[in-house]
């Protein structure tokens, strides 16, 4: 069993991106290059505690949408704009005096530049601004910055490396941190990510079905203005930073329906979860494993 430190720390390295260190697929004949995301992830029941309290039955929905717009420059340079909404709904006892807010908000641009130096060598380069807020403030409190610059080597059809750094404006001990790893495609229908910011296999069944498992993860740092329960953690939560995470482990089913419909699905264990006020050194932490669903489409124009 991998130690639960090391798989914290393997989510947060991940979390660090602000998008995938991989090439953007060019658009199918006759699309604008424009997508359009929405998922939605149900996180099971679980205990959290501090040093001293146990928190029992917490739960968290997590809904996302994102827009995209991919324009090409020449004949191999691209660029990509994005615009997200992510909110996370931390579910409490009504009854229970939890130091935690009910919702974690964010809202973000990215911008995300792919040039190709030579048949092999692709230079990424990202940046995303956003607002990062607990309960209320959104686009007036919590501004951070995230930013990524990764060589892509692609050695041979079934071997590309990732090599590069990632900023993150909002962490504490990851402000900036080396990425670094590899796809291995052993066959046509095999694909194995190995390192930062992806782990996990591919299996493709066909065309339209892929069949996949390994470690995901959610989360981020946002704004508490604050305090959510005055009085029950060792000193004020106000005016702080909550980092949120959960490390996960499932199998998911990824169909292309046609060119413009894409659904997926993905279930299994939330391993970790870790809501940590990163000024205050104050965190509370799951004590178990707990199942989550997550279900996504993607509309490509």
């Amino acid at each position: 069993m991998i130690p639960k430190a090391l798989l914290a720390a393997l989510l947060s390295f991940s979390l660090c991106c602000v998008l995938r260190a991989q090439p953007i697929e060019p658009p199918a004949p006759g699309k604008i290059g424009l997508s359009i995301t929405s998922s939605s992830t149900f996180s099971g029941e679980g205990d959290l505690k501090d040093n001293h309290t146990a928190y029992e039955n917490i739960s968290a929905t997590h809904y996302s949408w994102a827009i995209n717009q991919q324009i090409a420059i020449g004949k191999m340079r691209r660029l990509s704009l994005g615009l997200d909404y992510d909110q996370t709904d931390i579910n409490k006892p009504s009854s229970a005096q939890v130091p935690l807010p009910d919702h974690l908000k964010s809202l973000g641009a990215s911008l995300r530049y792919m040039h190709p130096l030579n048949r092999q060598w692709i230079l990424s380069a990202s940046v995303g601004a956003g607002s990062y807020v607990a309960e209320s403030g959104l686009l007036s409190d919590g501004w951070g910055v995230r930013a990524s610059v990764i060589g892509i080597y692609n050695r041979s059809r079934q071997f590309t490396f990732l090599f590069g750094l990632a900023y993150n404006s909002l962490s504490q001990d990851l402000v900036v941190v080396p990425v670094i790893g590899c796809d291995w495609r052993p066959t046509d229908k095999w694909s194995v990510a190995i390192g930062f910011p992806r782990m996990g296999a591919t299996y493709k069944l066909n065309k339209q079905v892929a069949l996949g498992f390994g470690l995901s993860g959610s989360g981020g740092a946002f704004y508490v203005k604050n305090d959510p329960q005055p009085g029950v953690a060792p000193r004020s939560l106000a005016d702080s930073r909550l980092q949120h995470l959960e490390v996960r482990l499932g199998v998911n089913c990824d169909w292309k329906i046609n060119e413009t419909f894409r659904i997926s699905a993905t279930t299994g264990q939330v391993l970790i979860r870790r809501l940590k006020y990163i000024d205050r050194d104050y965190q509370l932490k799951s004590s178990g494993s707990t199942p989550f669903l997550s279900l996504a489409g993607t509309l490509s124009l």
